[in-house]
């Protein structure tokens, strides 16, 4: 007999990533429960890149009262810039050469809304323009409270840009904080 029980923290799971990985975090959140039950950390470190489940599992833990604190570690990038992730090593010499575009469309995204460029949309628009340019295919490209994971129309507070973007047949997640 299969499970039956699962943990969703149901409102950051529908957008960015799980509009098209329905049940993916669903799955995180269940077994990081688990092993929360069995270690009982008093800590527990999750990467940025993957902000959403970042934030999901935060989320989590305050809301079945873990006593854990859970800590957002920086994204660590390899020396080109690309973000490190295990799909990585499946990309083509070609592929890494496009996905390259990813962090540099991101950079220049905070660059724009740090001078004053609010308007969501357009910066949306550059970061996916670049990458298209670049040969990747954008999944998502998404500007939302830091928080809430909402998608936000104007900069007002702080927020984090999120894109997917697949290079040949990987799909990488990349993403940076702006706080004007």
């Amino acid at each position: 007999m299969g499970h039956e029980t699962w943990v969703r923290v149901e409102n950051l799971e529908k957008g960015l990533c799980g509009k098209s990985r329905h049940v993916f975090f669903r799955g995180v959140a269940t077994v990081v429960t688990k092993l929360f039950n069995i270690v009982e950390p008093d800590v527990a470190v999750f990467g940025k890149k993957d902000y959403q489940q970042w934030r999901i599992i935060q989320t989590m833990v305050r809301d079945l009262d873990f006593g854990i604190k859970v800590i957002g570690s920086e994204i660590v990038r390899e020396h080109d810039g690309l973000a490190m992730c295990s799909g990585n090593v499946k990309l083509s010499p070609e592929n890494r050469q496009k996905a390259l575009s990813i962090s540099p469309a991101l950079s220049r995204t905070k660059v724009e809304a740090e001078k004053g460029q609010v308007n969501c949309r357009e910066l949306i628009n550059c970061a996916i323009q670049t990458i298209n340019e670049a040969g990747g295919r954008v999944d998502y490209a998404e500007i939302v409270e830091q928080e809430s994971l909402e998608p936000v129309e104007t900069i007002k507070t702080p927020v984090v840009f999120c894109v997917a973007a697949w290079f040949g047949k990987v799909r990488l997640v990349d993403n940076t904080e702006i706080d004007v």
